[in-house]
């Protein structure tokens, strides 16, 4: 038997797919099953026994759909299902599944205050749901992140195990906890436990970083910019992890590392809130919640209060329990 399963992006989402493929392995132990993900992606599945293939896509939209019809796959599960993905597999000879993504339900929600969810199910869930046809069923283990063993060696010779790690950093604004809660939450952090605080974020997230550097002081580490598998080796020196809505995060919780997940603008019911029990969500009810599905730039109504009246202390409090 041969499976497809394609997610192009993004970090999360390719984190929140490791449940799938390894109740995909487990139904079919003999089976091929193949991965199609963004190249920049990929190190976050390289390490992952339970993928026989790791197909990369560069933008090559017909190149790569005439490789999958050449490929006679048996099943293919879309859980992007975009129009890309949509191209790429619609004339593939195989028989197709594709993940549910609630748009509908979420533009209500966020448009005209309608909750029409019956259910609060996470996104990895959902990804499940589509291979529920081929007989898999969740196997209540989690997500997976394998790291290289030789990047895991080199960064254990330059980071401390029992660090405090956070991720203040998004792709939106509003999905952002304040800059100063989260310097004045490192500096109390790291002088009560006497230890290093790891800032983790991309590449163009160096400058944002090094400032709350700066003000933390010397236990602070700037790690913006290490390639997906060396964070992945980062983050698991944590304690801990304090992180605004992120890949990240999902990445965090993958290794098991606690996770204490600040939460604004986006509700529960869009399924990317932490799941394991080792992790706590930090969030308020407003009437003008959800005011948007991903994020924005900007409060629209102004006050950031979803973000702001989360406070430091809060925060500090739920992470004491990891100490």
């Amino acid at each position: 038997m041969k499976i497809l399963v394609v997610r192009l992006s993004s970090i999360g989402d390719v984190v929140l797919a490791t449940p799938l493929m390894r109740c995909l392995r487990k139904k079919y132990p003999a089976a091929q099953i193949d991965f199609l993900v963004r190249e920049q992606y990929s190190s976050i599945l390289s390490q992952n026994p339970n993928i026989s293939n790791l197909i990369l896509f560069k933008d090559n939209v017909f190149e790569l759909a005439r490789w999958i019809r050449k490929e006679k796959y048996d099943f293919v599960l879309d859980i992007h299902n975009n129009l890309r993905t949509c191209l790429m597999t619609f004339f593939s000879g195989a028989k197709i599944f594709r993940y549910k993504n609630n748009s509908f339900l979420r533009f209500l929600l966020v448009e005209f205050g309608i909750n029409l969810y019956r259910e609060k199910l996470p996104v990895f869930k959902w990804y499940l749901k589509t291979a529920e046809p081929l007989g898999v069923v969740y196997d209540n283990e989690g997500m997976d992140l394998f790291i290289d063993n030789k990047i895991k060696d080199l960064l254990s010779q330059n980071l401390k195990n029992g660090s405090i790690g956070i991720c203040p950093v998004s792709v939106w604004g509003t999905k952002r906890w304040p800059k100063e809660y989260f310097v004045e939450f490192s500096k109390t952090a790291s002088q009560k436990n006497n230890c290093d605080v790891l800032i983790f974020g991309g590449k163009n997230d160096f400058d944002f970083c090094e400032d709350i550097k700066k003000q933390v002081g010397e236990k602070a580490k700037n790690l913006c910019g290490l390639s997906l598998q060396e964070t992945a080796a980062a983050l698991k020196k944590c304690r801990y992890v304090l992180s605004n809505d992120t890949g990240l995060m999902h990445m965090a919780e993958a290794l098991k590392v606690p996770v204490v997940a600040v939460f604004g603008p986006t509700v529960e019911e869009f399924g990317f809130y932490p799941q394991t029990e080792n992790s706590k969500v930090l969030s308020k009810k407003y009437n003008c919640k959800p005011c948007s599905t991903k994020g924005s730039e900007k409060c629209p109504v102004g006050d950031f209060k979803c973000m702001r009246d989360i406070s430091v202390q809060e925060a500090t409090a739920n992470c004491a329990a990891y100490i």
